[in-house]
């Protein structure tokens, strides 16, 4: 059986970044926020160190949501909920201080999503039988 690290490809940060953006933005429409794990884990699948996989998540969604909020101020009224809020704690005029705290938050998600999947493919690669080692070779006599 072959591991995981053989299928997928090591395509760098930058592409990974990439994939994870698009996956994170495409998976944020369903609503669902423990999506943007999934999202992190499948970005880190074309990564092989946790540092840069991390960063591949963390970055990654947290880009999505930013694009997303960017596609909501200028649509919808996503700044003048973002005000509300903020109006509730009693800091007026700090809109933007609940959006890049949301962006965070999406990223932390993606990070430790990205982790996550980091470390759970290292497991199953470990625990899958290394072809050329265990295969008993027949004796030729």
């Amino acid at each position: 059986m072959r591991k995981i690290d053989d299928i997928m490809p090591n395509i760098g940060f930058i592409p990974a970044l990439i994939v994870t953006i698009v996956i994170g933005a495409a998976l944020q429409l369903s609503g669902a926020w423990i999506a943007m794990l999934i999202a992190g884990a499948l970005g880190s699948l074309f990564v092989r160190r946790h540092r840069i996989a991390f960063l591949v998540g963390f970055l990654g969604i947290m880009f999505a949501w930013a694009i997303l909020f960017v596609y909501l101020i200028l649509t919808a009224q996503a700044m003048a909920i973002a005000e509300f809020f903020i109006g509730l704690l009693g800091l007026s005029g700090m809109g933007w201080l609940v959006i890049v705290i949301s962006c965070l938050l999406g990223g932390l998600l993606g990070g430790f999503g990205s982790l996550f999947g980091r470390s759970l493919v290292e497991l199953i690669d470990e625990l899958i039988p290394n072809n050329t080692q265990d295969r008993k070779e027949p004796l030729n006599e």
